[in-house]
């Protein structure tokens, strides 16, 4: 009888590819971040009055409807500077968590409210918003361990 070696195959990535990646993971939050942001604020009242039939977030609607895309730009400036740009990641993963966290529980409480996310995403379903922003949750994971040192 003989034996077998198997082989592990070990992926590693040059520490140029790795910058590649987290740069691009970096400017998809930006867009992301900077188009909604745009997208709510131009909408301010009509994103706070969809808010508003929330049962999560009811009377404090127009707060939530500032606080969002402050919060959002303040991420995009956060990683625009190089020296805190890994703590804009680390926000933005935990804002997209954030959203998810919110998207499902409206999913599953039966709740029929229109997504007023702004522009182009707010014409998806709330599974499909929910795919969406997994994606970016997972970018945002990759994006933080191509950057570990």
């Amino acid at each position: 009888m003989g034996t077998t070696s198997i082989k592990q195959i070990h992926f590693q990535l040059s520490t140029k590819n790795k910058e590649i990646i987290f740069d691009t993971v970096v400017y998809l939050f930006i867009v992301l971040f900077m188009y909604t942001a745009a997208s709510k604020l131009l909408t301010v009242k009509s994103f706070a009055s969809t808010l508003a039939k929330s049962p999560l977030i009811g009377s404090y609607s127009l707060f939530v409807a500032w606080a969002i895309p402050i919060i959002e730009i303040a991420i995009s400036m956060a990683l625009i500077f190089p020296t805190i740009r890994k703590t804009g990641l680390w926000a933005s993963l935990i804002l997209m968590l954030a959203f998810t966290t919110y998207l499902m529980y409206m999913v599953f409480s039966g709740s029929e409210l229109p997504c007023h996310c702004g522009g182009v995403i707010s014409r998806m379903t709330w599974q499909q918003h929910i795919w969406f922003n997994l994606g970016f949750v997972a970018l945002g994971i990759i994006g933080i361990n191509t950057n570990k040192k």
